[in-house]
């Protein structure tokens, strides 16, 4: 995703530094982790968080890498949606979907959905070779953290019209494991109507008629967020609820 050199200068430094990086420091590039973080603030305070924050890194045989690949990442966030439909175009469906969890989860709640994705997509017919999954932390808190789960299936063969329902299947699956773990159904990203039949698992009846009352004192056509989040009627609940 880097964009390619604009002199030969400019490429002989990135050389070195990809030399330094795994020749002299002894990184492994199939297995190392990259931290973008962001000091907001007065300059002397943040000067000092900085320094703080590399000498711990130091501790744990880590090192700080410059400004340049976070600023890259911040603008690839803009790119994200072009690059999954480059993707369609080489037969790969892929999505990301996001919770939080205590911190004592993470590690579990990881590698427990990671299984659970590789084991809903064998059922349908994705071996293992042709599903990628990846997860990674977004924001930090004293509790516990946000957690991006993403993964793809790579369907060439498969039937274009079953696609997407074969990765709503796992996808399901996974939103499943992640709940089992101690995930919540969402991060910020809210509940809409994808998660809509997760959210019987995620607030009492009550709560859910509490919502359903609002929205039906101040939207009575139903204008606004058409069948997001709660249901109108119990024959909808019971055909959107996921079972598993």
């Amino acid at each position: 995703m880097k964009p390619a050199a604009e002199s030969a200068w400019t490429e002989m430094v990135e050389k070195i530094k990809k030399f330094y990086v795994l020749n002299v420091k002894g990184f492994d590039q199939d297995n190392l982790v990259a931290c973008t973080l962001l000091f907001e603030g007065p300059k002397d305070e943040m000067t000092e968080r900085h320094k703080q924050v590399v000498e711990i890194a130091k501790k744990f045989k880590g090192m700080a890498a410059g400004p340049e690949n976070g600023m890259r990442g911040y603008l690839l966030t803009f790119l994200i949606a072009y690059t999954r439909d480059l993707a369609s175009q080489h037969a790969v469906a892929a999505e990301s979907f996001e919770t939080s969890c205590a911190w004592q989860n993470v590690s579990s709640l990881c590698s427990r959905t990671k299984q659970r994705i590789y084991d809903e997509a064998a059922k349908i017919g994705f071996s293992k070779d042709k599903v990628w999954i990846s997860f990674r932390v977004t924001q930090l808190y004293e509790t516990g953290a946000a957690i991006y789960v993403y993964f793809t299936l790579y369907h060439k063969g498969v039937d274009s019209s079953k696609v997407v329902h074969y990765y709503e299947i796992v996808e399901d699956a996974a939103r499943d494991e992640v709940m089992k773990s101690g995930g919540a159904i969402s991060h910020h990203h809210g509940v809409g109507k994808i998660r809509k039949g997760f959210i019987d698992r995620t607030l009492p009846r009550m709560a859910i008629d509490w919502q359903k009352g609002i929205k039906d004192a101040i939207d009575p056509k139903n204008i606004f967020a058409i069948n997001n989040t709660v249901y109108r009627s119990d024959e909808e609940r019971k055909a959107t609820q996921k079972q598993f």
